[in-house]
């Protein structure tokens, strides 16, 4: 795995634990856990800020190897993403939509019925929504290269960066202005994904110049004051909280950087990101299991349940695909091979 791998998959772990955690706490919301006062504003901040950039993080991530993809195959693309995105969309989505409709009768966070789970192929539920918008993205950047084939040259000519990038504004102008479900959701966070295919190649060198503690601390201070500047305006996947999303994701990827350049030490976080697409689809059952025991067990104490809610959210699925693995499963799952074993087919789609 090269240098440039285990920094991304880092910043994968970084950003998987966060989207665990932030359900977590969500969980814990719903569930009346969070006492009303300091400590509920607190927590409010706390989800604010995490969700002005966790999202945008994996569709930056996700636009990086597409470039690529699309040079080695580009008549297999959409079917390698029918593969990886499509089928775990659905498995994943009837599995947990099958539970949670099981589990209305004993009083769940969010009511789900059939008529929920028949919509999942216009109206995605849940966290399933961003393979759905992903999908979205996948097919529209195909449509570009197919239009301007210049766009998947090495390095892309700067007419195709333009072309980009103005779909991608006009895109986004479009989704806020609109309530297209799902459609104008995919519109607001087409352009972390088409930054990501534009900054391919010049990502590297760019992390390389910038991510000593000087630069970091700067674009700390930067997201820290796009999130205040965002949560005065509006929510925190509104248009304002672009300039949040942009610095959130620079600093990640900045500190990513930095942690995976002692490979051994940052080896347990990179594992995570490598496991972040099964951690992504399974971590609702193993979370919702552990606060469901807590609660039947009496125990209310607030800092348990985000402690072991997380570890679990992330432990658990870890644990599952390494078993889907060993057993010859994990394509049944939808899951990645593992980095390493079969480098061909592994995803980067989450």
């Amino acid at each position: 795995m090269t240098a440039r791998e285990t920094s991304l998959d880092v910043a994968r772990g970084a950003g998987i634990i966060l989207v665990v955690y932030g359900h977590v706490l969500r969980g814990a919301v719903s569930a009346d856990l969070v006492p009303t006062g300091a400590a509920d504003t607190a927590f409010a901040w706390n989800d604010y800020v995490i969700y002005t950039f966790h999202m945008p993080l994996f569709f930056f991530l996700s636009g990086l190897h597409v470039c690529s993809s699309l040079r080695r195959a580009p008549d297999g693309f959409l079917w390698s993403k029918i593969r990886t995105i499509v089928y775990p969309y659905l498995l994943w989505s009837i599995a947990q939509g099958a539970v949670q409709i099981a589990m209305a009768s004993h009083g769940t966070n969010h009511p789900f019925t059939l008529d929920d789970l028949l919509a999942i192929g216009w109206r995605p539920f849940a966290q399933f929504w961003f393979l759905y918008a992903l999908m979205l993205c996948m097919l529209g950047i195909r449509a570009f290269a197919a239009a301007v084939p210049n766009t998947t040259r090495s390095p892309m000519p700067s007419r195709a960066r333009g072309w980009l990038a103005g779909c991608a504004v006009l895109g986004l102008v479009l989704g806020a202005a609109t309530q297209w479900g799902i459609l104008s959701i995919t519109l607001m966070n087409a352009p972390f994904f088409v930054t990501g295919v534009i900054a391919s190649q010049a990502l590297p060198g760019w992390l390389a110049r910038n991510s000593g503690p000087t630069a970091c601390a700067a674009t700390a201070t930067a997201f820290v004051a796009a999130v205040v500047f965002a949560h005065g305006f509006g929510g925190a996947t509104s248009i304002w909280a672009l300039p949040a999303a942009f610095s959130g994701i620079a600093l990640t990827l900045q500190l990513a950087h930095r942690y995976a350049s002692q490979p051994a030490r940052a080896a347990w976080l990179a594992a995570i990101g490598c496991a972040s697409m099964p951690i992504y689809l399974t971590h609702i059952f193993a979370m919702a299991a552990v606060r469901i025991v807590l609660m039947r067990a009496g125990i209310t104490d607030l800092a348990l349940h985000l402690v072991l809610g997380t570890l679990a959210g992330v432990a658990i699925p870890i644990v599952v695909y390494l078993v889907a693995l060993r057993t010859g499963f994990a394509h049944i799952a939808g899951f990645p091979a593992w980095p390493g074993r079969d480098t061909a087919v592994r995803t980067r789609t989450a």
